[in-house]
C-alpha cells in the first residue's frame, strides 16, 4: 500500500473505522446465518459466530494496521482521549500544571541567565579562535590569594604581545566605567554612559567592522595619541542619536574631555563582557600616560585571537618564559616586595583559556551562586514531579476499573502505558508553556537583584536554540519523572478482581509513600538552604561597620578645570564643603576620593624603618577635615586634619586601630613614621576606630587616611535627615553656583553602597527563600494528598474502630503513624543532603557552618509546622468518621 493511501486513510480514520465495523458485522452476520441453517436458534447462532470470529477490538486494530500508519493513528487517538480526560478533571489538571509550571519556569529562568552569561559566545567571527589570559597563583603563607588574576599591566601586555610572534594577536581592554557623556556645545542633560579604553587594534583582532565611518587604526597607536577620537556602539548611536550618520566628526564630551566621533561599530557588538554594555570606545593611548610604565598597575583584560594554526597550549608554552621574566623583573625592583611576595611572584604562571564567551566581572562574581540556584531549581523540579506523580497515583485508583475493562477487551499493557504517558506529556507541555511565560518575567527580575542603579547589569535574555532545547528536554524529562512509574502502576490491572473492586491498593500506597518521601527530603534541603542564606544576610546586616551609615547621602561631584588649575580645584572643593555644611537639615559634610564600597581603592604596601615591605597591601584614602566626624567614626587618639595639612612629606596621616595593631604591636603610633613602597614618607597624627571600606566579610581593614589633594572629581558625604533626592538638588545648586563647571554627576546612599557589596548573598537569600517556600508548599500538598488517600482507603477500618469505641485521638494517631515513617525517613535523608548543600555554598555564607544548629533548628521547626498544617485536615476528617456511613462504604 502506498504512503499516499496510508496518509489519506489516517486523515479519514473515522470513516475507515465505520467501514471496518460494518465489514465485521457483515462477516459475523453471515457466519450466524450459516449456523442458523444448521439448526441453531438465532441467539445461539449469533453467540457462536461472535466467539468464532474472536476479539472484535483486537481484530479491528490489526486490520487497520495494514491500511494506516499505526503509530500516528494511535498517537492521535491517545491524544484526543487524554485531552478529554484532562478536561473532565479540571481540579487535577490545574493543580498538576501549576505545580509543574512553577518548577519549570524557575529552571528555565535561571538557565536563560546561565546561557547568556556563561555559555553564549560573543557575536564575533570564529569565536572559537578567541582566548583570554589569566594568571594562576600558588599561595604561600603570609600572602593573601589574589582576586585580580584576570587583569594585567600595560608593560606586561606589550611584552606578551611581542612574545606571541605571529601565533596570536592580543587586544587590551580596561574595565568599563560609567561617566557623563554629551555633545560639546549643546545645552542638554548629559548621559550616564559606559566608556571603555581599548588598544587600537582591538576591533581588527576581534573582527568588528564599522557600521559607518571607521574604527581605530595604527595612527592612533602613539603615545600620546595625536588625535582624540571615539567610536560609538551601534546601540548607543541608534538610541541617543537616532542612527544619524552626520554624527561623524561631532565633538563629544566624555568625562569632561572632548573627543571627535570617528565611527560606529557594527550592530550587535557592545563590548566583550556579558552583563556590561559599552557605549563609547576610546583608544588606550588617550588614558593616563603613567599606566604605560607602571608594572604594578594591573587593570587591563587581555583578549586575543589565535593565528597560524596555533593552539592555546602552544601559545601558553610560548608566553610562559616572557611572563616569568616579567615577574623576575618585578622581584628585582628590590624593596617593592617582601620575601613571601617574591616567592609568590616567581611561582605564578600564565594560563591561556577560551575567550569565546569574552571576559565578565559579572560571570566571575555570580557564576557560583547561579550554579547553586540552578541546582536548587532542579530540586524544586524533582519535588514538583514527585507531587504530580502522587496525584497520578491517587487518580489511578479511580481509573482501576477503566484499565481493567480495557485489558479485558484486549488492550496490551504497553498500549495502556502509552495512553497514560500521553496524558503526562500533555500535562508537561502545558506546564512548560506556562513555565516559559513565567520565566520571561522571572529572569529579568532575577537580573535586577544583581544590578546596581549606578552601574546596571545588562544581559541579553533573548531565547536561543539552547534555551529551546533545554525547555524541550525539561518537558520530556519531567513527563518521564512523574509519569512513568505511575503509568506502569496504573496499568497493572487484574480484570476480574479490579472490576469487582476487591483488590487492595497497598502497592499504590507504597509508591505514594516513596514519592512523598522524595518530596520531604528535597524540600527539607531547600528549607535548610533558604534558612542558611537568610541567616547569613542577618549576620552581615549585624556587622559593625565602624561608622553610622544611616542618613548618609553619597554624591559624586566633578568640575571642568584642567590639571593646570589644581589650586582653584582645591579651593572650590573646600568652598562647596563649607557651604553644604551650613545648609538647613544638614548635620555634617565631608569630601573624599572615590566612594567607599564602590569597588575602587588605592592600595600600597607598608615599609616600617628597618623592616621589609609588608606582605599585604593596605588602603590609602584621601579625606577632608571633618570626614571622621561626619561618618561618626571615633577619633581615638591624636588629632584630625586641618586645612593646613597637605601632601608635603612626611604626609600627615591618620591610621585606624587595625592598622596600628598590625604594624605597631600595641604601641602608640602617634608621631611615628612609615613609608609606602613608592618611597613616600608618612607621619601618623591620629588613630581612628577600625572600620570597613570595601566589604563586610573580611573584618575591618587597615586604613591610612591622608589629606585631600586638588581633585577634578571627588565624593561628598552629606549627613541629613532629608531624602537623597532633596540633598542632591541642594548640593548641585551650590556646586553650580560656584562655577567652573562643578556639578553633581551621581547620587547614592551609603546604605545602598554597602548593600551592593552583598548582592550575591541577597540573591541567594531572596531566590533561595522563594524556592524553599515553594518546595515546602509542594511537600505539604504531597503530605496532604497521601494522608487523604490513606483516610479514603481505610474509611471502613476506621469506622469499625470508631464503632468499637476508639477515641478521636486514637484514630488521629493511627492515621498519623501511617506516614510518620515516611516523613522521618525523608527528614533524615534531607538532613544529610542539607549538609552537602551548605558545604558547597560555604564560601557564600557568613557566620554559618555546614552543620549549624540554628539553621537545622529553624529548618526542622518550619518543616514540622508545615507538615502539621498539611496533615491536620485529613487527620481530623479521620477522627470525624461516622461509623454507620463507614460500614456501608464500598
Amino acid at each position: 500500500m502506498s504512503w499516499i493511501t496510508r496518509l489519506v486513510n489516517t486523515i479519514n480514520s473515522r470513516k475507515l473505522d465505520d467501514d471496518l465495523a460494518e465489514e465485521m458485522r457483515d462477516h459475523i452476520a453471515r457466519r450466524a446465518a450459516d449456523f442458523e441453517r444448521d439448526g441453531m436458534s438465532p441467539a445461539d447462532a449469533r453467540r457462536r459466530a461472535a466467539m468464532a470470529f474472536g476479539n472484535v477490538t483486537r481484530i479491528r486494530s490489526q486490520s487497520r494496521d495494514v491500511m494506516l500508519w499505526p503509530d500516528v493513528e494511535s498517537t492521535l487517538q491517545d491524544t484526543r482521549y487524554a485531552w478529554r480526560g484532562l478536561l473532565r478533571n479540571p481540579a487535577f489538571t490545574v493543580t498538576a500544571v501549576v505545580c509543574l509550571g512553577l518548577a519549570i519556569g524557575a529552571n528555565t529562568a535561571i538557565y536563560s541567565i546561565v546561557d547568556a552569561v556563561m555559555l553564549r559566545a560573543l557575536p564575533l567571527p570564529q569565536p572559537d579562535e578567541l582566548f583570554t589570559l589569566t594568571s594562576t597563583d600558588v599561595n604561600h603563607v603570609g600572602v593573601p590569594a589574589s582576586d585580580q588574576n584576570d587583569v594585567f599591566s600595560f608593560p606586561l601586555y606589550e611584552e606578551l604581545n611581542a612574545a606571541a610572534n605571529g601565533s596570536a594577536r592580543i587586544a587590551l581592554f580596561d574595565s568599563p566605567n560609567r561617566v557623563e557623556i554629551g555633545v560639546a556645545g549643546v545645552d542638554a542633560p548629559m548621559d550616564n554612559a559606559a566608556r571603555q579604553f581599548v588598544s587600537v587594534d582591538a576591533f581588527d583582532i576581534l573582527g568588528v567592522t564599522p557600521a559607518i565611518g571607521s574604527l581605530f587604526n595604527r595612527t592612533d597607536d602613539r603615545l600620546p595619541s595625536p588625535r582624540a577620537v571615539a567610536v560609538l556602539s551601534h546601540a548607543y548611536w541608534a538610541h541617543h542619536f537616532g542612527g544619524d550618520s552626520s554624527i561623524l566628526g561631532t565633538n563629544l564630551l566624555v568625562d569632561g574631555r572632548t573627543y571627535s566621533v570617528l565611527g560606529v561599530a557594527r550592530e550587535g557588538f557592545s563590548g566583550i563582557e556579558s552583563g556590561r554594555v559599552v557605549d563609547v570606545f576610546l583608544p588606550i593611548t588617550l588614558t593616563d600616560p603613567s599606566v604605560f610604565t607602571q608594572r604594578e598597575f594591573k587593570a587591563f583584560h587581555l583578549l586575543g585571537r589565535l593565528s597560524g594554526g596555533a593552539t592555546r597550549e602552544q601559545l601558553e608554552a610560548r608566553l610562559q618564559p616572557t611572563f616569568h621574566q616579567h615577574q623576575q623583573a618585578r622581584v628585582n625592583d628590590g624593596v617593592s616586595v617582601s620575601d613571601a611576595m617574591r616567592r609568590q611572584l616567581l611561582a605564578t604562571t600564565i594560563r591561556v583559556q577560551s575567550g569565546a564567551n569574552g571576559v565578565s566581572a559579572f560571570r566571575n562574581t555570580f557564576a557560583r551562586p547561579l550554579w547553586i540556584l540552578f541546582g536548587v531549581a532542579a530540586c524544586v523540579l524533582l519535588i514538583a514531579c514527585a507531587n504530580v506523580a502522587s496525584l497520578l497515583l491517587a487518580r489511578s485508583t479511580a481509573r482501576s476499573a477503566e484499565m481493567a475493562l480495557r485489558v479485558s477487551l484486549g488492550a496490551s499493557r504497553v498500549r495502556l502505558v502509552r495512553q497514560v504517558m500521553t496524558e503526562c506529556v500533555l500535562i508537561s507541555l502545558m506546564a512548560t508553556a506556562s513555565g516559559w511565560t513565567l520565566a520571561r518575567v522571572f529572569a529579568p527580575a532575577l537580573v535586577a537583584l544583581t544590578s546596581r542603579q549606578a552601574d546596571p547589569v545588562q544581559i541579553d535574555l533573548q531565547p536561543d536554540a539552547r534555551i529551546f532545547l533545554f525547555s524541550a528536554g525539561v518537558c520530556a524529562l519531567s513527563a518521564l519523572l512523574f509519569g512513568l512509574l505511575p503509568a506502569w502502576q496504573a496499568t497493572s490491572a487484574r480484570p476480574m478482581s479490579d472490576l469487582r473492586q476487591v483488590v487492595g491498593h497497598a502497592s499504590r500506597l507504597r509508591l505514594g509513600r516513596l514519592f512523598v518521601g522524595v518530596q520531604v527530603a528535597f524540600a527539607f534541603c531547600l528549607v535548610a538552604g533558604g534558612a542558611g542564606f537568610l541567616l547569613s544576610i542577618r549576620n552581615l546586616a549585624a556587622v559593625d561597620t565602624g561608622f553610622d551609615p544611616n542618613d548618609m547621602t553619597v554624591l559624586s561631584v566633578i568640575n571642568g578645570l584642567g590639571p593646570q588649575q589644581r589650586a582653584l580645584q582645591l579651593t572650590l572643593t573646600r568652598q562647596l564643603q563649607s557651604r553644604v555644611s551650613v545648609l538647613p537639615h544638614v548635620n555634617g559634610a565631608a569630601v573624599a576620593w572615590m566612594p567607599m564600597f564602590s569597588g575602587g581603592r588605592r592600595a600600597e604596601r607598608i615599609v616600617l624603618p628597618g623592616k621589609r615591605p609588608s606582605s599585604s597591601e593596605e588602603t590609602f584614602y584621601r579625606v577632608s577635615p571633618g570626614f571622621l566626624a561626619t561618618l561618626r567614626t571615633p577619633l581615638l587618639d591624636g588629632r584630625d586634619f586641618t586645612l593646613d595639612d597637605n601632601d608635603d612629606e612626611p604626609v600627615p596621616t591618620i591610621v585606624n586601630r587595625t592598622f596600628a595593631k598590625r604594624y605597631f604591636d600595641g604601641e602608640s603610633p602617634i608621631g611615628k613614621e612609615f613609608r609606602r613602597t613608592d618611597g613616600t614618607r608618612h607621619q601618623i597624627i591620629g588613630v581612628a576606630a577600625s572600620s570597613h571600606f570595601g566589604d563586610l566579610r573580611n573584618g575591618p581593614e587597615a586604613i591610612a587616611y591622608m589629606p585631600m589633594k586638588p581633585p577634578r572629581s571627588f565624593t561628598m558625604y552629606v549627613r541629613s535627615t532629608l531624602d537623597a533626592v532633596s540633598i542632591t538638588a541642594m548640593v548641585d545648586r551650590e556646586a553650580r553656583a560656584l562655577g567652573s563647571g562643578m556639578h553633581v554627576t551621581r547620587m547614592s546612599t551609603l546604605e545602598t553602597l554597602i548593600d551592593s557589596t552583598i548582592m550575591k548573598e541577597r540573591l541567594l537569600a531572596a531566590i533561595g527563600g522563594l524556592f524553599a517556600l515553594l518546595g515546602l508548599v509542594l511537600a505539604a500538598i504531597g503530605l496532604f494528598g497521601l494522608l487523604s488517600y490513606t483516610v479514603a482507603r481505610r474509611t471502613r477500618e476506621l469506622g469499625i474502630r470508631a464503632a468499637l469505641g476508639a477515641k478521636r485521638w486514637t484514630l488521629i494517631e493511627l492515621v498519623m503513624t501511617d506516614v510518620f515513617g515516611v516523613v522521618a525517613t525523608g527528614l533524615v535523608v534531607g538532613l544529610a543532603g542539607s549538609f552537602v548543600l551548605m558545604r558547597i555554598a560555604q564560601s557564600l555564607l557568613f557566620g554559618i557552618q555546614p552543620a549549624d544548629p540554628t539553621v537545622i533548628g529553624v529548618a526542622i521547626t518550619t518543616f514540622m509546622l508545615a507538615a502539621a498544617v498539611a496533615s491536620g485536615v485529613p487527620a481530623l476528617r479521620a477522627a470525624s468518621i461516622d461509623p454507620m456511613i463507614a460500614l456501608r462504604h464500598d
